[in-house]
């Protein structure tokens, strides 16, 4: 995890040790290998270029397009969270997963963008 001075774990001033094996260790390790084999599959060009597409085609930004997707799987969590009973097509964890994904993809982009992060 980056802490809010934009320094990565082994930049970092603090002197707690960062474990090496955690639920969040490997919820990163496993987002990391599921962004990397659906991009195999499905990008159009450069790492970003479907949601440069997607922004094209809606006139809009690359940032508005990935907010964007954020906020469809917020709504989507809230949807399953708020129906009785098990969802037929897609769980709760399925949901978090791509909230996770996208969220993910945001910070990329926006490192790539050398925005202060």
């Amino acid at each position: 995890m980056y802490e809010s001075s934009g320094k990565t774990p082994s930049e970092s001033t603090s002197s707690t040790p960062i474990p090496t094996e955690s639920y969040v260790t490997q919820a990163l390790d496993e987002m990391a290998q599921t962004l990397l084999s659906k991009s195999a599959d499905y990008r159009l060009k450069g790492e970003f270029s479907n949601f440069e597409y997607a922004a094209a085609v809606a006139s809009s930004t690359v940032m508005t397009v990935m907010v964007t997707q954020l906020g469809i799987k917020l709504g989507r969590l809230q949807g399953i969270r708020s129906r009785e009973g098990d969802p037929n097509n897609e769980s709760l964890y399925d949901t978090i997963k791509d909230l996770h994904g996208y969220a993910a993809i945001l910070h990329a982009y926006a490192m790539s963008l050398d925005l202060d992060l």
